[in-house]
């Protein structure tokens, strides 16, 4: 066998590895993503299956005459945004505190990656039930204590959206937290010593250095921190429901609602097929324009 070529033994071999995982994605990723884009085509009630009707694009249009899903879509936009900036602060900064060898170190380590193992339901359960509870929850109880009488937390507006940010912060950010601590494991300390030689102080080798040195790795953690809180569904419908008035109704909620409570399937899944859309074009743009820089650096295009 010349090199560069393969034989029919070594693409036999390939399929049977690469197989199984082509397949899989196509039964839990593929197939349900091109039926959803199908069926938002439709005029589809589940209590009315046969009188199903395609109706192009009908469905795409009445959504942006909704008051409910453009409230939804800023709703989104505001909870993606601020959980996902505030992971990226939190978890880079814990990084950074980490960074340097210290007694207890794994302890630490492990003990920030708590909030990470707990499915979301707990997590969100245990919030609601004994931090946020309008009665007995430990935050009012704080509070009483200097003479504040707390708000009923997840019952009313606007600390029923403060409430899911801090439970989807809390449960996020070891995420950023193990992604930046790898990355800066990795880093060359020839480079900061480099630095700290040429008078720059520890700020200055934090936004000059390090951060600059990590761009690749931020930017593809804020794409997959935005894709994850984008589509944010356990949080919030333990939490709130969506309420008060739907003012923490998120997308995902909207088309549960939509599809799976009002029955208007395809109508529902227009939404969810936007939301998608939207949030794979926000990412592209975000990859497009983060790594710009390090291609022209590199040479590369």
């Amino acid at each position: 066998m010349t090199h560069g070529t393969r034989s029919a033994s070594d693409w036999r071999a390939a399929a049977t590895f690469i197989g199984p995982a082509l397949v899989a994605l196509a039964l839990v990723a593929v197939l349900p993503t091109v039926w959803a884009i199908v069926s938002s085509l439709f005029d589809w009630h589940f209590h009315r299956p046969h009188l199903r009707t395609f109706v192009w694009f009908d469905n795409y249009r009445r959504l942006f005459g909704d008051s409910r899903f453009l409230n939804a879509a800023w709703i989104t936009f505001i909870y993606t945004s601020v959980s996902v900036m505030a992971t990226m602060v939190l978890g880079t900064m814990l990084a950074l505190l980490t960074k340097a060898p210290f007694p207890g170190k794994s302890v630490v380590r492990a003990l920030l990656t708590i909030p990470m193992i707990m499915t979301p339901v707990v997590s969100t359960l245990v919030w609601k039930t004994f931090f946020f509870e309008a009665d007995v929850g430990l935050v009012n109880w704080l509070l009483s204590l200097v003479g504040v009488d707390g708000p009923a937390w997840v019952a009313r507006s606007p600390s029923a959206l403060f409430t899911i940010l801090v439970v989807n912060i809390w449960f996020m950010t070891p995420f950023v937290y193990l992604v930046m601590d790898a990355a800066l494991d990795g880093f060359p300390q020839e480079v900061l010593d480099a630095a700290h030689i040429d008078g720059a102080n520890y700020w200055q080798r934090v936004h000059h250095v390090i951060l600059p040195m990590l761009r690749a790795t931020i930017v593809f953690t804020v794409i997959f921190r935005i894709t994850i809180d984008a589509r944010m569904f356990e949080i919030i419908h333990v939490m709130t429901g969506g309420g008060p008035a739907r003012d923490t109704e998120v997308l995902t909620l909207w088309v549960y609602n939509a599809a799976l409570r009002n029955f208007h399937l395809g109508y529902g899944n227009a939404g969810g097929v936007v939301l998608m859309v939207a949030v794979g074009l926000l990412c592209f743009a975000i990859m497009l324009v983060g790594l710009r820089g390090i291609y022209q650096r590199t040479g590369t295009s």
